[in-house]
């Protein structure tokens, strides 16, 4: 009898023994939602055209910033505006291994020689800023373009000026009854670019007072050429200019340059709402911008790029306006004076 219960003590201690152990393995008992696999980490390409650009940096910080958030990592890659180097660069981070692209195209062009390079590993691509072609993004079920709304900022910046010209009697400042206006254009055949100058026109053909364009001039969204345009025009046309319109605050920064230095006092209007632009606009030198909200910009190209990672709908927790037929993300834009500027500096906080 003392044998059975020795033996059956010992096969007790025996089986407390062996669940003790299985005790110690780690649970693979899910949370609720979850798959009970170890979460997965993401590593993503994030292609940019040129670092020095303002507005495509502050998009950049959103879309990192979002991507620290969910514990993604990425490799960055300034293209400097070279579109070969750029093409180079899909190749250089598809060797090191990514899951994902955002690319900011030096040439929006250049998006169906990228989609190429990528669509055979089946990665998804979310192009950002420069839109390519709908029939480009059509020809791969996982690429989408975010981007500001593209007409819009030309509506809304030439409202203003004309809302400003009824308002304020001065700024016809040769009494004949029209608007005296230039404009600094961006970039000829960039999307951006071209809505503008149609949302532009769509305000001054609906518009019941009479408008004069003095002269229109690109100048590739940068500060230097835009001031040495407004230096020619102020040599060409002198005061008689009454407004100058800017398809972007770096060149309207450009213009505001050229014009203190000639100690002329002509209203300008910029797109983007920059930091630096802001301060012109409280400083009373800039007139107007139109609020391109650059970090929800970035924030919703990670969002969706994220969303084709992890197989979720590629709309998931999107605010941005989708177009299906072009298969991108718009998102809205805003006119900002100086009696709504904090709108904007909210923007940076």
């Amino acid at each position: 009898m003392k044998k059975v219960v020795a033996l059956l003590l010992t096969l007790v201690l025996t089986i407390g023994i062996l669940a003790a152990c299985g005790s110690s393995t780690p649970s693979t008992t899910a949370a609720p939602g979850t798959t009970g696999a170890a979460e997965k980490s993401y590593n993503i390409g994030v292609l940019i055209f040129d670092f020095s650009n303002d507005y495509i940096n502050y998009v950049r910080k959103g879309l990192e910033a979002a991507a620290d958030a969910k514990k993604v990592t990425y490799m960055d890659q300034d293209a400097k505006n070279d579109q070969p180097t750029q093409n180079d660069q899909v190749d250089t981070v598809l060797n090191k291994g990514v899951d994902g692209f955002a690319i900011a195209c030096v040439e929006s062009g250049s998006a169906a020689a990228i989609l190429s390079k990528i669509t055979p590993t089946k990665l998804p691509v979310v192009f950002v800023n420069k839109q390519p072609t709908p029939e480009v993004l059509k020809t791969y079920d996982k690429t989408y373009f975010v981007g500001c709304a593209v007409k819009l900022p030309g509506v809304q910046q030439f409202q203003m000026i004309e809302e400003d010209f009824k308002a304020d009697k001065s700024m016809d400042k040769n009494g004949d009854g029209k608007i005296q206006y230039v404009v600094i254009k961006g970039e000829n055949g960039h999307e951006n670019s071209e809505q503008r100058i149609i949302g532009m026109e769509e305000v001054i053909a609906a518009s019941d007072l009479e408008w004069e364009q003095l002269d229109l001039q690109v100048g590739g969204w940068k500060t230097a050429n835009a001031k040495d345009i407004m230096d020619a025009w102020i040599s060409r046309y002198g005061d008689k200019i009454e407004v100058v319109a800017s398809q972007n605050d770096a060149m309207a920064l450009g213009c505001i340059e050229a014009l203190r230095s000639q100690n002329l006092n002509i209203p300008v209007y910029g797109i983007n709402a920059l930091q630096s632009a802001l301060e012109k606009l409280e400083a009373g030198e800039l007139k107007g911008t139109v609020m391109t909200d650059m970090l929800v910009e970035g924030e919703t190209t990670f969002q969706v790029l994220y969303n084709l990672m992890t197989g979720a709908d590629f709309k998931t927790d999107v605010k941005a306006e989708y177009e299906e037929e072009n298969k991108c993300f718009r998102v809205p834009t805003s006119p900002i004076r100086k009696s709504n500027i904090d709108d904007a500096w909210r923007m940076y906080k």
